[in-house]
């Protein structure tokens, strides 16, 4: 088990630090797991600090995943897509704190 790492923002109500805390862990779930290796879990807690709250969270190793390698001896690939460029850009915004 990892140590707690503390986000250094405050927010100034609980929602918005259990927004952030589902947004952590399953980010952090998903950079930290492999495809076909070990797994992890995060774990977060929030914690008030007067009228603020900071959010906390570390991983856990639950195990290794194994089976397929993705190697599709085993059926034909995918037709690939040629599209027309039809995708839709999404921008991203900067958080406010």
């Amino acid at each position: 088990m990892e140590e707690w790492v503390t986000l250094k923002s405050l927010f100034d109500t609980e929602e918005k630090a259990l927004k952030t805390a589902n947004i952590v862990a399953t980010t952090e779930a998903r950079l930290a797991s492999e495809p076909h290796g070990p797994q992890y879990e995060v774990e977060t807690r929030i914690e008030q600090f007067g009228d603020k709250w900071q959010v906390s969270w570390r991983k856990m190793f639950v195990g290794f995943k194994s089976g397929c390698g993705g190697c599709q001896s085993c059926q034909p690939p995918a037709p690939k897509r040629t599209g027309t460029g039809t995708g839709k850009v999404i921008p991203f915004r900067k958080p406010t704190v």
